[in-house]
């Protein structure tokens, strides 16, 4: 397809090769005038003297990845079943690979010509190979499903032959090949072929550690049908980027690595908690969690539970925290940034304190009233919440931790929705 034909990233070399068929009549058994490996159709290989090939007027196979461009599928690219991790696949980018923090999806636009005697194109084809991941946060292994999804091929070409193996670097293996082990047929406005492939991390659960690991593809192909075999090429292809821990919870779960993490608040759930964070993004000089100051993640070995960074905030010093003070039924201490930050664990005293309420039944920070300290640059609020919402707020921040694997003095970001 056109569009593919302008896909992502130029590889050196790549594997594939065409089933052709009615490439001529005419018998060409002469070697070609040069031996001069053709230059511009990627990896090209002499037709063998006295091959099918050769009598059929073919000297030389070429496959080579389609040139740098954006990536921009047309109405014939339809990969199978496009759920989360293969709706990357569809973004309209020049990256190879296209990944958030839990799925990714690889590209490899794939090209193969045949040319004669006089490097006259005698046939093309096109295909894409996608390696589509979802990574999963609670166990140390992953599937990615395989997709060879036809492209354009011309009145010489019949069908695309091909296969992929993969392996892992780092504490990883694979349980490839692709395919079953053979090449698979893409046929010519057919459907899409699909495979699995398992990783497997080799990093144990509460072990402390955590691996990085990448896939690397392996590819190749062979013409095949009327033309005959004239022997496979290959290439090298590379994943994402993988991360996988034994760090956090009782499990080992794997993430792709360069993705910032979030924990997401929606007012609507977390009512006073969502929007005492809101407020303090949005008054206090340091901006604490949003998407230009991050919070980092903070485990103190002798105070794993943030209890004694919390009680700093909340109930030491000369200003405890006066619950109760405010008319907020069940009245908590909800201190922002989390006491479980290197942000938090501050000095009561340095912070403002705050109440969020609802307005007409709808929280937001127009509801929010000021009750002690005013500099725009305090360190930290305090805020009167329902201990209800506190507490639910709290677990919210640790599942998200656990979801998004986000390790000790790693950065993430405070996200409220409405």
């Amino acid at each position: 397809m056109k569009h593919v034909r302008r896909g992502l990233a130029a590889i050196a070399s790549l594997a594939l090769t065409a089933a052709l068929c009615a490439l001529g009549t005419s018998p060409a058994t002469a070697s070609p005038a040069s031996r001069v490996t053709p230059q511009g159709h990627g990896t090209c290989t002499a037709a063998a003297d006295g091959s099918a090939l050769r009598k059929r007027g073919v000297a030389w196979t070429c496959v080579g990845a389609d040139p740098v461009a954006d990536f921009a599928p047309g109405p014939s690219f339809a990969p199978a079943d496009p759920g989360e991790a293969l709706k990357l696949c569809l973004e309209h980018s020049s990256k190879r690979v296209i990944s958030n923090r839990h799925a990714y999806c690889t590209r490899m636009p794939l090209k193969y010509i045949l040319l004669g005697n006089k490097n006259e194109k005698l046939g093309e084809a096109h295909i894409v190979l996608l390696a589509v991941g979802m990574l999963d946060s609670y166990k140390g292994q992953w599937d990615e499903a395989i997709i060879a999804n036809p492209g354009d091929m011309d009145d010489k070409v019949s069908s695309v032959e091909v296969a992929l193996n993969s392996t892992c670097s780092g504490m990883c293996s694979t349980t490839g090949p692709a395919f079953g082990g053979t090449h698979a047929i893409v046929t010519k406005g057919g459907d899409p072929v699909q495979s699995t492939i398992t990783y497997i991390s080799g990093v144990a659960a509460k072990s402390g550690t955590s691996s990085h690991s990448m896939p690397t593809y392996y590819v190749d192909g062979a013409a095949v049908g009327g033309v005959g075999v004239p022997g496979y090429d290959s290439a090298i292809f590379d994943g994402p980027d993988v991360r996988c821990d034994g760090e956090i919870g009782n499990t080992t779960g794997c993430i792709v690595f360069g993705h910032t993490p979030n924990v997401t608040f929606s007012k609507a759930k977390y009512r006073g908690a969502a929007v005492a964070y809101e407020w303090a993004q949005k008054n206090l000089t340091g901006k604490f969690g949003d998407a230009n100051h991050l919070l980092s993640r903070y485990i103190d070995p002798l105070d794993p539970e943030a209890e004694k960074r919390r009680a700093k905030t909340c109930d030491r010093g000369p200003y405890a925290f006066p619950r109760g003070a405010t008319g907020i039924p069940n009245d908590s201490c909800d201190e922002y940034p989390f006491a479980r930050s290197w942000q938090g664990g501050n000095d009561g005293e340095h912070c403002i304190d705050i109440t969020p309420r609802q307005i007409g039944g709808v929280w937001d920070v127009a509801g929010v009233t000021v009750d002690r300290g005013t500099p725009p640059n305090a360190p930290c609020i305090r805020a009167h919440v329902d201990n209800k919402d506190n507490t639910a707020a709290g677990g919210e921040l640790g599942r998200a931790v656990q979801s998004d694997r986000i390790l000790d003095s790693e950065w993430y970001q405070v996200i409220i929705t409405p």
